[in-house]
């Protein structure tokens, strides 16, 4: 039996806020949901860290899945807030992201903890290749919006994540945001 074709349809996306009209699905992330990824000890684990707003078509290889983050400025210690980050569990899918308002840095690494970064920000659209991990940090003071758009059978592996860490980390330092070597990444 085959099913009946999706219907073309069009999303209004605001670039300053990151809402989709319509919004069937918004995702809301706390920080005490990021506990253990910083290197530092979460305050405030009820303040807002990101939120994803995703618009629904099946997730199969035949449709692209899109969403909208909105990643809140802040820092825990001297580390700017980001996103929980991952792999695709179908790890050759890739990915885009287009940023739409605010500043921050694409951090992106491969199971062998080699890392690349790339900067966000109006205008620029990143490619994330198949195999990457990625996760965003707003380095800025206002919200960093961006649009993904992804293969829809990608699917997320955020344990590997949760286990191991990302190699690097987003620092404030002297002279503005510092890429590090993380002191709570597992080498494989």
């Amino acid at each position: 039996m085959t099913s009946a074709p999706l219907e073309p349809f069009a999303v209004t996306i605001d670039f300053a806020t990151g809402a989709l009209v319509p919004d069937p699905d918004v995702l809301d992330r706390r920080l005490a949901d990021l506990d253990g990824y910083f290197v530092a000890d979460i305050d405030d684990p009820g303040v807002g860290a990101y939120t994803v707003h995703e618009v629904r078509v099946p997730p199969t290889g035949n449709n692209l899945l899109s969403s909208t983050t909105v990643l809140a400025p802040g820092k825990v210690g001297d580390e700017y807030f980001f996103t929980k980050g991952h792999f695709h569990a179908i790890r050759d899918r890739a990915e885009i992201y287009l940023t739409l308002s605010g500043e921050g840095l694409l951090v992106m690494a491969l199971e062998d903890g080699r890392t690349v970064t790339k900067e966000m920000r109006p205008g620029i659209a990143n490619y994330v290749p198949g195999h990457w991990a990625h996760r965003s940090v707003n380095t800025g003071t206002t919200p960093l919006v961006f649009y993904a758009v992804y293969i829809g059978d990608a699917g997320y592996d955020y344990a590997t994540i949760a286990e191991r860490g990302f190699p690097v980390i987003v620092v404030e330092g002297e002279e503005g945001p510092e890429v590090r070597p993380n002191p709570r990444y597992v080498a494989s």
